[in-house]
């Protein structure tokens, strides 16, 4: 079981418990305390997380809230809190990546320019990582892929005369963001190479690169990076494969080290600005509708609409808009998990390839306008002449239209978890209501490095 599953069977005891009383709370913060660690979060931390919750709990309510809602809220803001994060800068005219071996600053490098390329940035990255094989040929080829500039100096090993020539070519550019050179460890040679670079760069933003897979050791090197170099962000990569990603933010987050963007994929696309509530919210389920409206806006689709999706109305058009719009945006799995389904959809829909999804269109181009708009006039005769008209097997139409069906029925049932009179029936408060409330208020905190 993920960090999110697990923290959402801890608010799901809070939900089901008969009485709301110590016993109860205990046995949620219980539930949170095997998931933290599980994830590789200190156990002091876990600790004091635990006596806030257990604190609160039972403090004075302000407003209409039940007690049962209250501990619901203060267990999701404490979280939030404990993540950390703030916001992402919007316009930052020069950043410096450092990290060890293997941390993934290359890739972040490219991941980062068409971040901002995206927002209507110019940017550039420079090749400053001297040592590794490969690296200047990687950063050249990310930086082609996201359709940003690139400068290096192939087979030269000072680092600040590479920097400084690029200064010297790269005028006009509103971001300009430099790769460096790893070691397994921080030594002096790494340190003196960043401060040398630095002292050419001048950038007002030197970020960490770290993989997730090192959990709560995150504190340790973020720490160290910044009493060498001076860190006042971090990247996290390699966030979709590591069960130690909640230790990770949580240990940068106690450094003061702001997590600025995590990295979900092996994509350029696959990179996200770093927000706590919205994090926290996808993993347990509850979706994040902002995050996928932006992927959407970002990859310029204009179709891609969750209030379709969500809609009794929901047609093999809508059906082909969304599968055109998959392509763009990622994988069905991740669009899911925005939408709050993983949990619920079917797992051969979330692994669903790219050849199967084009042939899902081969066929819905195969049928007239009447059936993609009304499903049910698919009758056998039917299925098999879109079948020949589209050079599909009569089992290919027929996993089609079972997909769609399974799509709607999972789409109806979640619009159903979200609607408050249904909760209501269930005999539960209306959690996705008060979620989304929370989801809508800044209330993180501003960290900095001491």
């Amino acid at each position: 079981m993920g960090l999110g599953d697990a923290l959402r069977k801890a608010i799901d005891k809070i939900q089901g418990a008969g009485t709301v009383d110590k016993e109860a709370v205990k046995e949620a913060v219980k539930e949170i305390q095997r998931a933290l660690i599980s994830s590789n979060v200190d156990t002091q931390t876990v600790f004091d997380l635990s006596k806030k919750i257990e604190e609160k709990a039972f403090e004075e309510i302000k407003g209409e809230m039940t007690r049962r809602e209250h501990i619901v809220k203060i267990t999701y803001d404490s979280l939030v809190e404990m993540l950390g994060g703030k916001e992402t800068p919007q316009a930052p005219k020069k950043i410096l990546l450092c990290g060890l071996f293997g941390s993934g600053k290359t890739t972040g490098a490219g991941k980062l320019g068409l971040y901002y390329t995206k927002r209507g940035k110019k940017v550039a990255v420079i090749a400053g990582d001297v040592y590794r094989p490969a690296a200047y040929e990687q950063l050249e080829t990310n930086a082609k892929q996201a359709g940003i500039d690139f400068f290096g100096i192939k087979g030269e090993k000072n680092a600040a005369k590479v920097v400084k020539e690029a200064l010297k070519k790269l005028k006009g550019y509103d971001l300009l963001i430099c790769d460096s050179a790893g070691r397994s460890a921080l030594d002096n040679a790494l340190v003196k190479e960043i401060k040398e670079i630095d002292g050419v760069f001048e950038a007002e933003e030197k970020w960490l690169v770290i993989g997730a897979d090192i959990g709560n050791l995150a504190k340790k090197q973020a720490q160290a990076f910044h009493n060498a170099v001076g860190i006042n962000g971090v990247i996290i990569t390699r966030m979709d494969g590591s069960s130690k990603g909640g230790g990770a933010l949580v240990a940068c987050n106690e450094t003061g080290a702001s997590v600025y963007f995590i990295s979900t994929g092996e994509k350029l696309n696959d990179f996200e600005a770093f927000d706590a509530n919205r994090y926290l919210s996808r993993i347990m389920g509850y979706g994040d509708l902002e995050g996928l409206l932006e992927k959407a806006r970002e990859a310029e689709i204009e179709q891609m609409s969750p209030e379709q999706m969500l809609s009794g109305n929901f047609n093999f058009r809508i059906f082909y808009e969304q599968l055109k719009a998959t392509k763009k945006i990622g994988p069905l799995n991740k669009i899911a998990e925005m939408l709050g389904l993983s949990v619920k959809m079917p797992k051969e829909m979330l692994e669903m390839g790219e050849e199967k999804l084009e042939g899902f269109k081969v066929i819905i181009d195969s049928m007239t306008e009447k059936e993609r708009l009304d499903p049910e006039l698919l009758s056998r005769t039917r299925v098999e002449r879109i079948a020949k008209g589209s050079g599909k097997k009569i089992e290919e139409v027929r996993e089609l239209v079972k997909q769609f069906k399974t799509m709607k029925k999972m789409f109806k049932k979640f619009k159903g978890f979200a609607n408050e009179r249904t909760m209501k029936k269930m005999g539960e408060r209306d959690l996705a209501k008060m979620m989304q409330q929370m989801q809508g208020k800044k209330a993180m905190k501003k960290f900095r490095l001491k």
